[in-house]
């Protein structure tokens, strides 16, 4: 059998052994995604969420949800419940899917010995989801990276900018950056506070000074003055060409599901919302490579950029559920690329060619600015929304009272929604966990 062959044929359409299956982060159209999947092939899914209202409360394909503590704000209260709804409910696997994920796998050792639980330990997840030291490793393993610089202290920030600054084309070790770079967080999420910066053109022999681009809401010397936001940030050369994102299940190195697609619609460079598969052999077997070499076991998700000349360079890693998730269908077999990992001898499961779908929301809202009219009528119009369901219609409604519930929140911290849509989930690198 093809190691590439497609997920649908009869070897996948099996139903998977019943299992009762409990998902973190239920707010997440990504978590009722993997609740649909999982119910389709026979499993008994149970939800657990900080938030009031949220995707999988309300979805068919859920059996019983649970509201927990916030999972960074009382993580020992959060644990806790998961212990309790283990017990209660006789659950064989927790399966985490946003960024509570880091504090599930905080208690793993606990939780490990009442159910199993489908994380990596924390060390390892925290090694690949600082966006500094996952560079390294991908350059350790002999793999192509974008220069990256780390600016752990604000003197290092002014640092690094005067010298840039000053940097004469004869010293290689700048070159990478002088036509701009990005600037983000070490542990950020869906393009939040990244700042792009390029020269600022000035008299000719004075300084270079850099500004922001976009993202930053600062004057255009930004680049030069430390932020507000905290540290560590890092400078990561800017590169040009098309955005790739990969979204893959592992079991000890091996790839079990995996999927690919491109970067078309997306929320401010970030999240995106527009799914629609792609076929790349050498983005699989760099995502093979990566996962061989860490000795992964959980989901494990990419973005890259591709260069005109073909190189495949990666930005960050996502050791989470991502929006990948949704191009899987039930025929395509992902519950037993999670569950049944020795069924699938060899191969590895994928999503069927024609398939596309689409956050229906911010496609409608923000997708006809990102490029044609007509592309855009034809794409929202050939995709399936990944919320909306005809047999599971109270998800879409759901959304609106999640919405208004993420307003409130937002208003009275003073954040964004976006902001708001992960401060009780986020995790920040927090040295206490590693």
């Amino acid at each position: 059998m093809d190691a590439g062959k497609r997920g649908g044929s009869a070897a996948y359409a099996v139903r998977v052994k019943r299992r009762k299956v409990l998902l973190t982060g239920g707010r997440a159209p990504v978590a009722l995604e993997m609740a649909r999947l999982l119910a389709a092939a026979g499993c008994e899914v149970h939800v657990a969420e900080s938030l009031k209202h949220y995707l999988c409360r309300v979805s068919n394909a859920v059996a019983g949800s649970s509201r927990v503590p916030s999972p960074a704000r009382d993580t020992e209260g959060f644990l806790d419940e998961l212990e309790r709804i283990v017990r209660r409910e006789g659950i064989d696997w927790i399966v985490p899917t946003c960024e509570e994920l880091f504090y599930v796998s905080s208690g793993l050792e606990r939780l490990g010995q009442i159910c199993r639980v489908f994380a990596a330990p924390l060390g390892q997840l925290r090694r690949l989801y600082s966006k500094w030291s996952f560079i390294k490793r991908a350059e350790q393993f002999g793999l192509s990276v974008p220069a990256t610089h780390l600016l752990a202290t604000p003197a290092e920030w002014s640092e690094w900018m005067e010298r840039i600054a000053a940097a004469s084309p004869a010293d290689e070790t700048m070159r990478d950056y002088a036509d701009g770079f990005v600037l983000k967080l070490e542990f950020s999420r869906s393009g939040t506070k990244v700042r792009l910066i390029r020269p600022v053109a000035g008299a000719a022999g004075t300084p270079r000074t850099f500004g922001a681009v976009q993202g930053s809401g600062k004057s255009n010397m930004f680049a030069a003055q430390a932020p507000e936001d905290g540290f560590p940030w890092i400078a990561q050369q800017l590169v040009t060409g098309r955005g790739l994102c990969t979204y893959s299940i592992v079991h000890d190195g091996k790839l079990t599901a995996h999927a690919a697609y491109a970067v078309t619609y997306s929320i401010r460079s970030g999240a995106c919302f527009y799914y629609e598969p792609l076929e790349h052999p050498a983005l699989t077997e760099w995502v093979r490579t990566f996962a061989r070499l860490e000795r992964f076991t959980g989901q494990l998700a990419f973005d890259f950029i591709e260069t005109a000349d073909g190189r495949l360079l990666p930005l960050e890693c996502n050791p989470r559920t991502t929006g990948g998730i949704h191009l899987f269908r039930p025929e395509d077999g992902l519950a037993a690329a999670l569950f049944e990992p020795e069924s699938l001898g060899d191969t590895f499961v994928r999503p069927q060619p024609r398939t596309k779908a689409m956050l229906a929301l911010p496609m409608l809202a923000l997708g006809w600015r990102g490029g044609g009219l007509r592309t855009w009528l034809r794409k929202l119009a050939s995709a399936r929304d990944a919320v909306y369901r005809r047999d599971d219609p109270r998800p879409f409604r759901e959304q609106l009272l999640m919405l208004a519930e993420l307003r409130r929140i937002a208003r009275a911290r003073g954040q964004t929604m976006m902001e708001a849509s992960t401060g009780d989930i986020e995790w920040n690198g927090d040295e206490g966990w590693q």
